[in-house]
């Protein structure tokens, strides 16, 4: 079968075979919530711990003390807002491009209250494209973030380990969404709205006789 690219027409004989939507399913997306604030405070244990090989000269200071809030609690909630606006400009930002790149189209930006998102509805992409865009945030942010924390200030290290952290648990969905994808056909083709994607595969004509 020829090698699917991504278009902005269905082609022939593909249908709409299966769709997920997150923001539909309340009970899931109160799991997947759950989940991702507990996801939060895991990687950022492990990052904390981490710190003894990627920059051990931070727990040898007090800077240590930011990071649990036990001092300054103004700065850390300056610091927790500023990391979430950074890590949604730097995550949406990344997709954005790549959804340009790809399609050849500008991209549709969407929020919807604190939620961001970038999309290309108009496009039916391959899976390992969708793949591709979905998961491209996620790593490229974690890989920056800690080597980051080898050459950033020491005070700056808190606020890396926040970024990364909580990139990695609003990408919660990405990653779930991904899986979904994974257990469908190769040959399939997606189209995304951010919070939902629409699966589309072919259907062999039976010749009458």
């Amino acid at each position: 079968m020829e090698k699917l690219r991504v278009t902005q027409t269905l082609p022939e004989n593909y249908h709409q075979t299966h769709q997920l939507d997150l923001s539909e399913n309340r009970e899931l997306a109160m799991i997947l919530n759950l989940v991702g604030i507990g996801l939060l405070f895991g990687v950022a244990w492990l990052l904390i711990r981490s710190l003894v090989f990627l920059r051990p000269a931070y727990l040898s200071s007090e800077n240590i003390l930011v990071i649990t809030g036990m001092r300054e609690f103004w700065r850390g909630i300056l610091l927790l807002v500023f990391s979430i606006g950074l890590m949604i400009v730097l995550n949406e930002g990344i997709r954005w491009i790549l959804f340009w790149m790809i399609t050849g189209q500008r991209p549709q930006l969407s929020f919807r209250g604190f939620y961001t998102y970038a999309s290309a509805p108009e496009s039916y992409l391959p899976r390992r494209v969708y793949l591709l865009i979905r998961l491209t945030p996620l790593v490229v942010i974690t890989l920056l973030g800690l080597a980051a924390v080898t050459i950033v200030p020491l005070n700056l290290v808190p606020g890396v380990l926040l970024l990364v952290s909580l990139n990695i648990a609003a990408a919660l969905n990405d990653m779930v969404m991904a899986w979904w994808v994974m257990q469908k056909p190769r040959d399939i083709l997606i189209k995304d709205y951010g919070d939902s994607a629409y699966v589309y595969h072919y259907e062999v004509k039976q010749e009458s006789t």
